[in-house]
């Protein structure tokens, strides 16, 4: 009898051993919130330092992975991703496992270069569009555009196909453009407004329980006027209206 538990109490210590480190394994891993690294730029850099703040005041320890940008909307809505840094609103309407976080993080505008001065978009035959940022194509739609739709990876392959007359137009947002650089794309072209937008932070579903006190912290970081000083650091306006 001694010998067989000789032989069986050390099986059974290293068990328990597997099933501790199992078990904090999974811990380390159950506070960490997993989102795309998105593309460098200053509105990016403020979100991420924001809600690196946000979910450090929530517990939770905020983690970027390099992740193939256009498919990152559909990776979130299945789960393989915690959600969405930023994106704009009603994007629920189409990814219906990711729930929007009610607090604007910035504004951004859409915008469209041309070589006319007073051409409608419905008179375009041929657009480019930045591939894996829905609200592009999602404007054309709700405007009734019935051209070409050409999705690049880049903003400098959009204004070439425009530079050598491949594309009618190009539409971008505001912010894939660098300071000091906007000016010298727009140079030859005519800029045309088309909408302003709101970017929020959404959560795939399985999150729920999290957005209530999320919204809290963001609401008392932007009365304590932390969200202002962040904005400011990053170079984004301050303020703005709804």
């Amino acid at each position: 009898m001694q010998h067989i538990f000789t032989l069986v109490l050390p099986r059974l210590l290293l068990l328990t051993l597997f099933c501790a480190l199992g078990t904090a394994y999974g811990a380390s891993n159950s506070t960490k919130m997993t989102f795309n690294r998105p593309m460098d730029t200053a509105q990016a850099r403020f979100v991420i330092e924001l809600m690196t703040r946000a979910y450090s005041q929530l517990g939770y320890e905020l983690e970027l992975i390099d992740f193939d940008h256009p498919k990152a909307l559909a990776a979130a809505d299945k789960g393989e991703l915690d959600g969405q840094l930023g994106r704009i609103a009603n994007i629920e309407t189409r990814y219906e496992n990711l729930v929007r976080v009610d607090f604007p993080l910035f504004k951004f505008e859409l915008f469209m270069l041309t070589g006319c001065h007073y051409c409608s978009l419905q008179e375009l035959a041929r657009v480019a569009i930045r591939n894996g940022y829905p609200v592009t194509e999602q404007y054309l739609h709700q405007n009734n555009f019935s051209g070409q739709i050409i999705k690049l990876e880049s903003v400098a392959a959009q204004l070439n196909l425009l530079a050598q007359s491949q594309v009618e137009a190009v539409v971008l947002l505001d912010f894939h453009l660098k300071q000091g650089y906007l000016n010298r794309a727009e140079q030859p072209f005519i800029r045309h407004h088309l909408q302003n937008y709101y970017s929020y932070h959404y959560l795939h579903k399985r999150h729920e329980d999290k957005i209530p006190k999320l919204l809290a912290i963001l609401q008392e970081l932007e009365t304590s006027g932390v969200v202002a000083q962040l904005r400011k650091k990053h170079g984004l306006k301050s303020g703005f209206a709804l």
